[in-house]
């Protein structure tokens, strides 16, 4: 069978994502609670398979399915899974209604909605349904239409819910530098208001200094406590095609996404190794001996990145304990996790490495030992 990400390598990696996320979160969050997984931009589009598998809401349903029957045979306790599928194209809502329809088992408590219209007009219907569950929203628009902060402020007022948002960076990019006043206004509602262009971080290009101000103004919309964002580069350019946006109220969620973003870029490098051969192949009709190589060396690049995260993140760490003083390593974790793009056994080692150079105390002991939650973490005494 022919790969169905073939020539989209991004999606794969998008749908990586997606799928190891929301497997995380549903096993962890049907221990005490209901779940629903929100599509609000469903599709299907540019799917290559019959049974739509390569599609987010089939990949959602399967991920969800599979953990309820899991926790059912762990705990005898059957979770309720409800998913709310939106779509405003008439063709696909009609070809996406058809394939969802034989998961809707209320009798088993696997319930589905879909929804023929625009995703901002459902907020009402998606807050009924989601009800006392644990909602996972995943927006992921061919544009940057369709999802008002204002309008869809609502789905994220509850204590517990998270949010993954694709980013259309390419997309965006090529409009984020134009005076036109309806392409200002047009972007105002994920931006914050129409002023957004005075608003914008002039140290950093233009279209990443967008892309910040994007998370930002999701953080206050959904009042969540870290929001972060992958960059995933076209398969042969190396430029950003999207970034996936993820906003949680829990440092636990934090953590979770941080580490399967390490995995999911690490595949994307390999995909895009093998894309770019491919495409080398295509032109000059010689295959490449060598090909195998150059994917673990995009790989490598991965690990280089994550060096280069871990000694700027040492630094701040040091700022952050000369300004605050002492702080649990539960503490330190989501504020290193938030502004770098590093994973929890990163921090350990940043806290062993900085205490083997004197910089800070020692207090989790000697050997293989590595801090954990509750150790306080203090700058040692210089003499």
């Amino acid at each position: 069978m022919a790969d169905p990400y073939f020539g989209r390598e991004q999606t794969k990696a998008k749908h990586f994502i997606l799928k190891s996320y929301l497997q995380a979160l549903a096993f962890k969050v049907l221990n005490f609670s209901d779940v629903t997984y929100v599509d609000g931009f469903s599709g299907p589009w540019e799917s290559k398979t019959e049974d739509f598998s390569d599609s987010s809401f089939m990949i959602a349903i399967h991920v969800l399915k599979d953990a309820q029957s899991q926790v059912l045979a762990r705990t005898g306790n059957r979770r309720q899974i409800k998913c709310f599928f939106s779509e405003k194209n008439a063709k696909a809502y009609s070809l996406l209604a058809s394939a969802v329809a034989e998961f809707h088992r209320p009798e088993d408590g696997f319930e589905i909605k879909t929804y023929e219209g625009n995703f901002e007009d459902a907020v009402g219907a998606i807050r009924s349904f989601v009800g006392t569950s644990f909602p996972l929203i995943f927006i992921d628009p061919t544009g940057w239409k369709g999802y008002p902060f204002d309008k869809i402020r609502p789905l994220f007022a509850r204590a517990k819910c998270e949010v993954l948002i694709n980013f259309m960076y390419d997309f965006i990019n090529r409009f984020a530098h134009s005076p036109d006043p309806e392409t200002i206004e047009s972007l105002a509602p994920i931006l914050g208001g129409p002023d957004w262009p005075n608003r914008l971080d002039r140290d950093i290009p233009r279209g990443l200094a967008v892309e910040k101000l994007f998370r930002d103004t999701l953080q206050k919309a959904g009042n969540f406590e870290f929001v972060v964002s992958t960059k995933i580069d076209k398969a042969t350019a190396e430029r950003p095609h999207f970034f996936i946006a993820y906003g949680t109220k829990s440092a636990e969620g934090l953590k979770t996404f941080r580490r399967i973003e390490y995995e999911a870029l690490r595949r994307h490098a390999k995909s895009r190794a093998n894309a770019i051969e491919a495409k080398r192949e295509e032109r000059l009709n010689v295959a490449d001996m060598f090909a195998g190589h150059r994917a673990e060396l995009s790989e490598a690049t991965v690990e280089e990145i994550v060096a280069e995260q871990r000694r700027l993140a040492a630094d701040h760490m040091l700022e952050l304990l000369v300004q605050q003083g002492a702080l649990k390593f539960s503490q330190v974790v989501p504020a290193l996790l938030q502004p770098f793009m590093l994973r929890e056994t990163n921090v350990k080692d940043i806290c062993v490495d900085l205490a083997k150079v004197g910089k800070i105390e020692n207090v989790w002991g000697s050997g293989n030992r590595k801090p954990r939650e509750e150790d306080v973490i203090r700058l040692r005494p210089q003499r």
